[in-house]
C-alpha cells in the first residue's frame, strides 16, 4: 500500500476556506480521502482542519458547514461556528504597546542565522489581545477533553515563543498537549492573537517558522505527500516538475496584471514570494529522500477572489468557490496527480 502524507498550511480564515476546496478536489479527482492520510500535518489554519479531518470529518461536510448548510450526520452535526464573527473581524485589535519576546530578540540579535525572518520578526512586534479561545472550543468539542496528539497520525507545529524553535506536537520528544492546545498554540499569530500558554512555555503561530513546514515531513517512511499550501502561488504542475520558473512566471504576471496599491498589498505580494520559494525547497528535500510530493497551491484567480487581507470574511464564499474549480483543473491537467 501507498503510505500517504497530508500538509495542510497556514493562511488565516481565507486559507482555511480555499483548503478545504482544495480537499474537495483532491477527493474527488483522485478518490483518494485526504482524513486517511496516515500523518496530516497542520500548521495554523491547517492546524485546524486537520484536527477536523483527524475526528472523522468528511472534506465535503468542511464545504457545506463553510457555505453555512446544516450538517445532519457525522462529528459536524448540530456544530455552529461564525466563521465571520468567532475570531473579530478582518483586523486585528489594538495590540498591548510591548515587545512581544523579548527573550527571543536577544537571541536573534545575538545569533541571526539561526532563525527565519518571520521568527526574528515575531519576537519584536507588539502582544497581540486577540484570543483563539473560540478554535479550541470547536476543536475540544470535537476530539474531547481527554485527547492527546500522540494516539493519531496528526501533527501540528508552532513555534516556542522564547526560544524561537520549532515545536511539532504529536512527535515524540514534544511538548505533551491537547489537540485544542496544539491547535491554539500553532494559530496564535504574533501581534494579532495572545500567545498561547502551554507547560510554562507560550507558544504562537507555527507560520512564523515556515508557511507550511512540509520539511517535517521528511523520515516518516512516507511514499507520497500532498501539500496544500494556501500562501502561495501555484507551481506549473501539482507535482512540482519545473515549478519555479511557472511559479516565478505567474508572480511576475499578478504584480504586473493587479499593479499593487497599498502597503498590505505590496507585503502580501513579497510573502507570497517567500513562501513559494520556501515551499519550492521544502519539496525538493522531500523528494531528495524519495518521496513524492503533490504541490497544490492557489492561481491568479484564487488571488483575485482572496484579495490582500486573508482574514476579510467577506471573501470565504468566492475564495472556497474558486478553489473548488482551480484545483479541480490542476488536477486533471496533471497525470501525475491521480492516485
Amino acid at each position: 500500500m501507498v503510505r500517504r502524507g497530508l500538509v495542510l498550511g497556514g493562511g488565516g480564515m481565507l486559507g482555511a476556506a480555499w483548503t478545504i476546496g482544495a480537499l474537495c478536489a483532491v477527493e474527488e479527482a483522485t478518490g483518494w480521502r485526504p482524513g486517511s492520510a496516515e500523518i496530516v500535518l497542520g500548521t495554523s489554519a491547517g492546524s485546524i482542519l486537520g484536527a477536523l479531518l483527524a475526528t472523522g470529518v468528511q472534506a465535503a461536510d468542511l464545504r457545506d458547514h463553510q457555505r453555512g448548510l446544516e450538517i445532519v450526520t457525522g462529528p459536524l452535526a448540530g456544530i455552529e461556528f461564525d466563521y465571520d464573527t468567532v475570531l473579530g473581524g478582518a483586523l486585528p485589535p489594538r495590540p498591548r504597546p510591548r515587545i512581544g519576546s523579548p527573550g527571543l530578540l536577544r537571541d536573534v540579535v545575538r545569533h541571526p542565522r539561526e532563525y527565519p525572518f518571520l521568527t526574528m520578526v515575531s519576537a519584536v512586534v507588539p502582544t497581540g489581545r486577540g484570543s483563539v479561545a473560540p478554535v479550541g472550543e470547536l476543536v475540544r468539542g470535537l476530539v474531547g477533553d481527554d485527547g492527546r496528539l500522540g494516539a493519531s497520525g496528526l501533527r501540528v507545529a508552532a513555534v516556542d515563543y522564547r526560544t524561537g524553535r520549532r515545536v511539532t506536537f504529536g512527535d515524540p520528544g514534544a511538548p505533551v498537549a491537547a489537540v485544542d492546545q496544539a491547535v491554539m498554540a500553532s494559530c496564535a499569530i504574533p501581534g494579532w492573537f495572545a500567545p498561547v500558554e502551554l507547560g510554562g512555555s507560550r507558544y504562537v503561530d507555527g507560520g512564523c517558522w515556515s508557511a507550511t513546514n512540509a520539511d517535517l515531513m521528511a523520515g516518516r517512511g512516507l511514499d507520497e505527500v500532498y501539500v496544500l499550501a494556501p500562501m502561495a502561488l501555484r507551481p506549473s504542475w501539482p507535482d512540482g516538475r519545473r515549478a519555479e520558473p511557472g511559479t516565478l512566471a505567474a508572480l511576475r504576471e499578478w504584480r504586473q496584471r493587479d499593479r499593487p496599491r497599498g502597503v498590505l498589498v505590496q507585503l502580501v505580494s513579497r510573502y507570497r514570494r517567500a513562501v513559494t520559494r520556501q515551499l519550492m525547497r521544502e519539496a525538493r528535500q522531500l523528494r531528495a529522500g524519495g518521496m513524492r510530493v503533490q504541490l497544490l497551491a492557489p492561481t491568479l484567480a484564487d488571488l483575485a477572489a482572496m484579495g490582500p487581507n486573508m482574514m476579510d470574511p467577506a471573501r470565504r464564499g468566492e475564495t472556497l468557490e474558486t478553489a473548488l474549480h482551480t484545483v479541480a483543473q490542476a488536477l486533471g491537467r496533471s497525470s501525475g496527480s491521480t492516485v
